[in-house]
């Protein structure tokens, strides 16, 4: 646990705006934390926030085998005090990284509130905030950039007339086709089946295969005028994030059979 400490035996620097904040607000805590205490901790709710006024703080991610990965080194510098978890102002998330100090650090503790008085009376620190705002949604943007290109399919749309071989027996099964409307005929060792949406998982043909990366054990020909979604073959690992149950669900029944 983090030791209080006496305001008056702070070192505040040459910024006059953190006096005047304490002087305003004393029911802000200033801490010292020891080495490798967690101020913010991955997962929790919480809504507190913290202006570091000496020392250095790590910010962390675990990762799924149990360790943390370091996001970045905060370091208390003159005139400018590091800000930490300050996106608590919105309340609305967990937290999604670990900070803790390295080396001995002091601290105020702040709540939300007390972010709505910095931001209407101090400009000094509401231009560090604001700064920081703006380099936390850069990296969520970034974040949902990288996201999304993990599940875009990058998928064409097509309408097919009559008499169009979509796969051949025995070809790489190098694309995916969503059959939306229309019908299919399939073909494979002397049977011959037709084909609508519903007749598919999700109306996917050639699942398997694509999923596999093997050849195509059918030939499909366009039956009437049908309307497809077509996904490429590099585009098989986020079909993978997009439709986790469906993969599955497939992969499992051919190994039963």
């Amino acid at each position: 646990m983090p030791d209080p400490l006496d305001p008056t035996a702070l070192d505040l620097g040459s910024d006059p705006e953190l006096g005047r904040l304490l002087a305003a607000h004393p029911d802000i805590e200033p801490l010292r934390f020891r080495d490798g205490e967690r101020l913010v901790v991955e997962g929790e709710d919480s809504q507190d926030l913290y202006i570091l006024l000496k020392g250095a703080l790590v910010v962390e991610k675990a990762l799924p085998d149990g360790t943390q990965r370091p996001l970045a080194h905060l370091e208390c510098r003159p005139q400018a005090p590091v800000i930490v978890g300050e996106m608590a102002y919105f309340g609305t998330q967990r937290r999604t990284a670990t900070v803790r100090a390295v080396g001995s650090c002091q601290a105020l503790h702040l709540k939300p509130s007390h972010l709505d008085a910095i931001m209407a009376g101090f400009p000094g620190l509401t231009r560090i905030l604001c700064r920081q705002f703006t380099t936390r949604l850069s990296e969520a943007n970034q974040e949902l950039r990288d996201l999304r290109a993990r599940f875009d399919l990058a998928a064409s749309l097509r309408m097919v007339q009559p008499g169009e071989v979509l796969l051949r027996s025995g070809e790489p099964a190098h694309t995916l086709f969503q059959l939306t409307l229309g019908a299919i005929r399939v073909d494979a060792g002397g049977t011959s089946r037709l084909l609508h949406a519903e007749d598919l998982p999700d109306g996917f043909l050639g699942l398997e295969a694509f999923l596999r990366g093997t050849p195509h054990p059918f030939t499909a020909t366009v039956e009437e005028p049908s309307f497809l979604a077509v996904i490429e073959a590099g585009r098989r690992e986020a079909f993978l994030r997009s439709y986790p149950a469906l993969v599955l669900g497939v992969l499992q029944s051919r190994t039963r059979t």
